[in-house]
């Protein structure tokens, strides 16, 4: 069966700002050159086909977004999809999300509609929650959806998570973005994703706000009052989103030697507060910086995937 359309999404990596998309941070992801794509034709029936090689459940997502997308009166025909990725499945590199924003342009290619980014990234976020019961927040659907062409490696976007306003920030030349895969594979339906959120949403009901994200600068000191262990949840969101905003300060005043301290904080933080790392990103984490690495932190959700490595070039 020959396509009638053909779509791709590239993956992404998060250079500092895990963990506080859903709590109204801000976050700083990059676009990889990874690609997701789809190719899409007029079928009696919705169907499948794929070079995946990572879950099986991977059509959820798929079927998560046809599903959306006429929910949302877009009327998207029967069709069969075929899709491939060099996206590492489980890596903390928006495998889901590439796979979602790369359906979702090839459905509305055969609808004949067009839906600009910001909606596109909603909608496949909704998908996720629905259809793929994982809590996710923005972070990811929004980057992938915007990611400018040819922007792999040259930029990433600072992304409001609570406004939904975000900027583009150019990376230094002499920086240069290695990201090193630990080998171990994280399924975010597991539990440990939702169950972080969770003491996030209890972090910031107690405290009054509406999102943690959003507690004054001034406040910070009242995490330490939570009971234990939503202290430390706490305790990461607001130094993270502090470390962001720290961050691309850095970056574009060319401080590559501040922002290779902020992953590698960053890192500590997610490792000891948030408790979402594990021995193979700790030891590439010191590994990279016993060989001269700016810095570098684990990337992503956690419970395994990938680091990104912060190096100095000439």
């Amino acid at each position: 069966m020959a396509p009638d359309v053909a779509a791709s999404a590239t993956g992404r990596v998060n250079l500092i700002g895990d963990h506080i998309d859903y709590a109204g941070g801000t976050v700083l992801p990059m676009p990889i050159a990874a690609r997701t794509a789809v190719c899409a034709a007029r079928a009696a029936a919705d169907g499948f086909a794929s070079e995946w090689t990572g879950d099986a459940g991977w059509e959820r997502y798929a079927r998560g977004v046809l599903a959306e997308l006429r929910a949302a009166g877009v009327r998207v025909p029967p069709i069969a999809l075929a899709v491939a990725s060099d996206v590492p499945v489980g890596a903390g590199l928006s495998s889901s999300a590439a796979l979602e924003v790369a359906v979702a342009r090839a459905a509305l290619g055969c609808a004949g509609v067009e839906l600009p980014a910001r909606e596109t990234a909603l909608l496949c976020q909704r998908a996720e929650h629905v259809h793929a019961g994982v809590p996710c927040g923005i972070m990811d659907q929004w980057c992938v959806a915007h990611a400018g062409e040819g922007a792999a490696g040259g930029e990433a976007i600072a992304l409001d998570c609570a406004a939904l306003a975000f900027r583009r920030v150019a990376l230094p030349a002499a920086l240069r973005i290695e990201i090193v895969d630990s080998g171990v594979r994280h399924a975010l339906r597991d539990g440990g994703y939702a169950a972080r959120r969770t003491d996030v949403e209890e972090a910031a009901r107690i405290l009054g706000v509406r999102l943690l994200g959003e507690l004054p600068p001034e406040r910070a000191h009242e995490v330490d009052a939570l009971p234990p262990r939503i202290a430390r949840r706490a305790r990461h969101v607001v130094r993270e989103c502090a470390r962001v905003h720290a961050a691309v300060s850095a970056l574009e005043r060319v401080d590559l030697d501040a922002f290779g301290r902020l992953l590698t904080e960053s890192h500590a933080s997610l490792r000891d507060d948030f408790e979402v790392s594990v021995p193979e990103l700790d030891a590439l984490v010191a590994d990279a910086c016993a060989r001269g690495a700016l810095g570098a932190r684990m990337t992503g959700a956690g419970f395994g995937g990938c680091a990104v490595v912060a190096w100095r070039v000439a």
